[in-house]
C-alpha cells in the first residue's frame, strides 16, 4: 500500500502499521525536496505518473498527512482519478464502540475514544486520546486534535479542525470548514467558513471556503 506523506504524521501510521505487523508499504510525496528515493527504508514515488503505474498491482493508499483541505484534495486525486482504494488505519488500543459507523480511509490514532452511535465520514483523522462521545457525527475530512473532547449529540461539518484540548459541549453543532482553536470550549453552534477561538468560544474571523 501507498502511504501519502513522509512527514510527521506519516511516521505515527507507521508506528501504527508496525503493531500490526504490516511492513509491505512505500511513499509518495511529491512536495518534498530534502529526500532521496527513499525514506526508512523504503522506495518514495515522486510523481502521480508513477503512482498509477503503481496502482496497477496494489491500489491500497492511506493519508499520511494532516489538515482537513490536504486531506480532502489528495483523497479526491487518488480515489477518483488513480482509482485507488482508501485503507483506514486503527491503532489497536483505540476504544471504538461496536455501534459506532465509521467512513474510508480514516486515521484512528492511539488512545482514541469513540462512542455508541458515533458517525464518522471518510478520510477524517481522530488524533491521540481524542474523545467523541454518544450520537455524535463527524463530517468527512475533518480532523480531531489530540485530546481534544466532543460530548454527546454534536454535529461537526465537513473539512473541520478541532485544536488540541479543545472542548465541545453536548448538543452543539459546528459547520462546515470551521477552525477550532487549541484550548477552546465551545457553548453554542458555529456557522460554516471561520475560525473560533475562547472559553466560550467566539468568532475570530471569517475564513474561505475549501471550494
Amino acid at each position: 500500500m501507498l502511504i501519502i506523506g513522509t512527514k510527521g504524521h506519516a511516521k505515527e501510521i507507521i508506528d501504527l502499521l508496525e503493531d500490526f505487523e504490516e511492513n509491505d508499504y512505500f511513499f509518495f510525496d511529491n512536495i518534498s525536496t530534502d529526500l532521496g528515493q527513499e525514506i526508512y527504508g523504503k522506495r518514495i514515488i515522486k510523481d502521480f505518473d508513477d503512482a498509477n503505474e503503481y496502482f496497477k498491482s496494489k491500489n491500497q493508499f492511506i493519508l499520511g498527512i494532516g489538515g482537513p483541505k490536504n486531506r480532502y484534495l489528495l483523497y479526491t486525486k487518488f480515489q477518483t482519478e488513480l482509482k485507488g482504494e482508501p485503507f483506514s488505519v486503527i491503532a489497536k488500543n483505540a476504544s471504538i464502540s461496536k455501534n459506532a459507523s465509521l467512513g474510508l480511509g480514516l486515521n484512528i490514532m492511539t488512545y482514541a475514544f469513540v462512542s455508541h452511535s458515533v458517525t464518522i465520514g471518510n478520510g477524517c483523522l481522530i488524533n491521540a486520546y481524542a474523545k467523541i462521545h454518544h450520537d455524535t457525527s463527524i463530517g468527512h475530512f475533518s480532523e480531531i486534535s489530540p485530546n481534544a473532547t466532543i460530548l454527546g449529540n454534536c454535529k461537526i461539518g465537513n473539512y473541520t479542525f478541532i485544536g488540541a484540548n479543545a472542548t465541545i459541549l453536548p448538543k452543539v453543532s459546528i459547520g462546515n470548514n470551521v477552525i477550532v482553536a487549541a484550548g477552546s470550549v465551545v457553548t453554542t453552534d458555529i456557522p460554516d467558513n471561520c475560525m473560533v477561538a475562547g472559553i466560550p468560544a467566539v468568532i475570530k474571523k471569517k475564513i474561505n471556503s475549501i471550494h
